[in-house]
């Protein structure tokens, strides 16, 4: 439930589509909140209702948000699309099988579905949309650490803030002929940085026997195999693009990992001593 409370770090600055969002997110609270229900009055079919209504309104929403994509020349489209598809047949799936389902499995298969889009698709992809518009004087104006992204664990949050500040050099650099190179010099430090930072926050999650640390190191695995792409391939982006990406690049492995994955730690912690 926690996962389905509507954030402003969700938004990616289009009123229609930031809406839909939050309705989704409504649906989705309803359908896991009956799926959850492990009373004696439990009808099925209240469940299957709430899971069809969400079925059309993500199909409704898919086709707003292609529209968008479209009449802005949204590069990754095409991606996007397919992502969207996949998305739709998980939910086609869970409709086609429901009668044959235990309330376990749905709920089971519905948190899946939460995860994988409700979460997951909104911070990778579709604030990728809200990065492509921006124009990057915006980005380098809001960029940077905000009491926002505090978990409370003082050597997590001091060592957050670190790759902020290394990443704000990236972002500040004045125009120069060498600046592609000092970008990139300054992502390796980044790089090593948070290869450092992931080892000891994962140590952390072992001592405090945190059961969701083979997800958590799964997405750092990722981060890291993004960063390492993103590095590589820096030397041969034109300068608006490579801008464009690291903002991209510093969201995802900075800001939404911190406010989707690293809070779920103090999280545990809170549980864990009441």
């Amino acid at each position: 439930m926690e996962a389905l409370i509507w954030k402003t770090e969700y938004n990616i600055g289009h009123f229609k589509i930031d809406n839909e969002h939050k309705r989704l997110f409504n649906i989705a609270k309803k359908a896991y909140q009956l799926s959850s229900a492990k009373t004696q009055s439990f009808e099925m079919e209240p469940l299957k209702e709430i899971i069809k209504e969400l079925f059309q309104y993500v199909s409704t929403h898919f086709m707003t948000e292609e529209e968008y994509m479209s009449s802005i020349n949204y590069p990754y489209l095409d991606k996007h699309k397919l992502i969207h598809k996949k998305l739709i047949n998980i939910l086609k799936e869970m409709i086609n099988n429901i009668n044959s389902l235990e309330v376990e499995e749905i709920n089971s298969k519905l948190n899946e579905f939460i995860n994988e889009y409700f979460i997951t698709h909104i911070i990778t992809e579709d604030k990728k949309i809200k990065l492509f518009k921006t124009p990057i004087e915006d980005l380098r104006k809001s960029f940077g650490w905000k009491k926002d992204y505090l978990v409370h664990e003082k050597f997590i949050d001091d060592e957050h803030k670190e790759l902020f500040d290394i990443a704000t050099e990236a972002f500040n650099i004045a125009q120069n002929e060498n600046k592609k190179e000092k970008i990139k010099d300054i992502l390796k430090r980044l790089y090593s940085y948070m290869k450092t930072h992931f080892q000891r926050e994962e140590e952390f999650m072992k001592k405090i026997n945190y059961p969701k640390l083979k997800y958590h190191h799964a997405c750092h695995e990722k981060i890291i195999n993004d960063l390492t792409l993103f590095v590589r391939d820096s030397s041969f982006m034109q300068q608006h693009v490579l801008e464009k990406e690291l903002a991209r690049i510093i969201d995802i492995s900075l800001v939404q990992h911190i406010i989707q994955e690293d809070r779920k730690i103090t999280s545990w912690i809170k549980l864990c001593n009441n």
